[in-house]
């Protein structure tokens, strides 16, 4: 379980010379047309920070995954606001070259800014790739059954109100968005193995809050932010979504079934006696096979207490695996990242290397 502070986008006062001339000699900095710069990540130059001007240059606006662009990942995080951007500005500005006046730099300290987007996020943990594809599938029809204005990719990615103003939620699988050779995790984050091997079967939960729905509930301030505010319009979601129907596989034995098996068996044991019957060359060679795989007989009625033991709700896998958690605990160690793996291999028989090993491997 986790949930954070993902992308985030501000604005601050900052009188400044013109992008061109910010980009300019300036490697941590790249020029994408004339009107936004992106500022290179230390962890990663494929992270990057979206930076553009704003009333004639007296105003600066910053867009990024926070916990991404600090850490390396966005798979756990902080949950508090105000500390990451500020963080997320001190890192940005002197890489551009920029130094506050003392009054924009006492300004920026205060939270005296202003947030067009923050979003929140968490992840729903479950347990098996059968498990993670049933729940986006029911969620997917959930939504296109009960929500005004629901979109999506395949069962990859599911939305609501996805191209609005105000606000955004966003359900997709965490696991395999970080497969992407574009997505994957620079090898200096802190806890990589570790986090990878967590977030795997994790489908992840976003609301994305944008300018105008912000100014609405005043988090236009980020200072008014609430961690416990976000829980509850987190939480109002989560109860809506609990009304998922299906089942799913329970018995890790039915995984090792071929594909087209396990979708019969999964019919028998609902009541379908004839899934099998149908042919009986087939009904023979599934026999054995599941027999032997699952300890189920085929042959015969499924009973109640059958059924129970080898498919569960998938509403059970969606409150059992998912939950609010915050790694502040976490969140330094998660900065400072962890030796490179190339050091690594090269003194892999040393000490340091070893430590430097033991830490990507830390649990989190």
């Amino acid at each position: 379980m986790s949930s954070l502070i993902d992308t985030v986008a501000l604005v601050i006062d900052l009188r400044h010379k013109p992008l061109k001339k910010l980009a300019e000699n300036n490697a941590l900095v790249k020029q994408k047309g004339n009107f936004e710069l992106q500022v290179l990540s230390t962890v990663s130059k494929k992270i990057k920070a979206r930076v553009m001007s704003r009333e004639n240059r007296d105003k600066l606006y910053i867009e990024a995954s926070v916990s991404k662009y600090l850490t390396g990942q966005n798979i756990v995080g902080r949950e508090e606001l105000l500390d990451q951007c500020i963080a997320l500005i001190d890192d940005v500005l002197p890489k551009m070259g920029l130094v506050p006046t003392p009054a924009e730099r006492a300004a920026i300290n205060a939270g005296n800014f202003e947030m067009k987007r923050i979003d929140f996020a968490m992840h729903c943990d479950c347990g098996t790739p059968d498990r993670a594809v049933a729940l986006m599938t029911a969620l997917r029809s959930l939504m296109f059954a009960k929500a005004k204005n629901a979109s999506a990719y395949g069962i990859e990615t599911v939305y609501v109100n996805q191209h609005s103003p105000y606000w955004t939620l966003r359900c997709y699988r965490k696991d395999l968005e970080i497969l992407k050779s574009s997505r994957a995790l620079p090898l200096n984050v802190y806890g990589r193995d570790y986090l990878m091997g967590k977030v795997q079967n994790c489908v992840r939960l976003e609301l994305v809050l944008r300018a105008r729905e912000l100014a609405r509930l005043g988090l236009n301030d980020p200072s008014a932010w609430s961690v416990d505010d976000a829980h509850k319009r987190m939480q109002k979601w989560i109860n809506r979504l609990t009304d998922v129907e299906g089942v799913c596989p329970s018995v890790d034995r039915i995984k090792d079934l071929p594909a087209g098996m396990q979708t019969k068996l999964l019919g028998w044991l609902a009541g379908d006696l004839a899934t099998f019957a149908r042919s009986p060359s087939t009904e023979r060679l599934a026999h054995k096979k599941i027999l032997a795989v699952t300890g189920i007989n085929i042959r015969g009625e499924p009973s109640v207490e059958r059924q129970r033991s080898a498919t569960l709700c998938i509403r059970d896998v969606f409150q059992q695996g998912i939950g609010f958690k915050d790694h502040g605990h976490k969140w330094e160690r998660l900065l400072k990242g962890a030796e490179p793996a190339v050091s690594t291999v090269i003194r892999s028989n040393s000490k340091a290397g070893d430590a430097a090993g033991s830490q990507r491997h830390a649990r989190l």
